[in-house]
């Protein structure tokens, strides 16, 4: 049996290299056809075999009909959350002299 050759390990290891959550949209969403609405994008997506994450942030659309998929997109990246903030404590009052 021949060895794979060095070339054939390059591209694989590039074809697992992590993508942004765009590119997988793109390439889950290619095959839809627009005017969509939002169960039939859903749908082309999880045929194409969207990840765990892509599929989340889908199920997140509003409900409606989708003209293109910059249309999708723009409403996957509207619907992102906002970073959380650290709660700030109350202030308590320092131990000491009251009126100083």
């Amino acid at each position: 049996m021949p060895e794979p050759s060095e070339g054939g390990r390059a591209r694989r290891s590039v074809d697992r290299a992590p993508r942004s959550l765009h590119e997988r949209l793109v390439d889950v969403l290619c095959d839809v056809r627009y005017p969509a609405e939002r169960w039939e994008i859903i749908a082309g997506a999880a045929a194409r075999g969207a990840d765990r994450v892509t599929a989340y942030r889908l199920a997140r659309l509003p409900y409606r009909t989708y003209p293109d998929l910059d249309a999708v997109l723009a409403g996957v990246f509207a619907a992102q959350p906002a970073m959380p903030t650290m709660p700030t404590m109350p202030t308590m009052p320092r131990p000491g002299r009251a009126g100083s």
